[in-house]
């Protein structure tokens, strides 16, 4: 599980820093543009958020916390990975670091939270 979190967060990582160009039309397809309209949000916003909503549940699986500071540190992980990412575009002349995304980036990882509950409490049950 920690290679997935750790390739899943380098495609996140590639797709936050790279050219706006270089990067695949998500922004235009329709299911995107949809919820865009439908919560009267910009395009990007909605990738920020879908983006973010596995890093919980994958951190948690990868790193199975017992001790209760590092169950703290997961659920702050999509914020903490979010801040990281728009300072350092904050800092790319091609990118700009933008709260609102930070904002988004927070919103997917709350929506990450209930899979991963789902998940894992689904597995225990199956280990009893």
């Amino acid at each position: 599980m920690i290679f997935l979190l750790v390739a899943y967060l380098g495609g996140c990582t590639y797709f936050l820093f790279a050219k706006g160009d270089s990067l695949p039309k998500f922004q235009k397809s329709g299911m995107i543009l949809w919820l865009a309209s439908l919560l009267d949000v910009l395009p990007d916003k909605i990738i920020h958020t879908l983006l973010f909503i596995p890093i919980i549940p994958l951190t948690w699986g990868a790193v199975r916390p017992n001790m209760v500071i590092t169950k703290i540190v997961i659920f702050w992980s999509g914020l903490i990975f979010g801040v990281i990412t728009e300072i350092v575009q904050h800092y790319l002349p091609y990118r700009t670091g933008d709260i609102s995304d930070v904002a988004a980036d927070i919103v997917g990882s709350v929506l990450g939270i209930p899979f991963m509950l789902l998940f894992f409490s689904t597995e225990k049950k199956k280990r009893k």
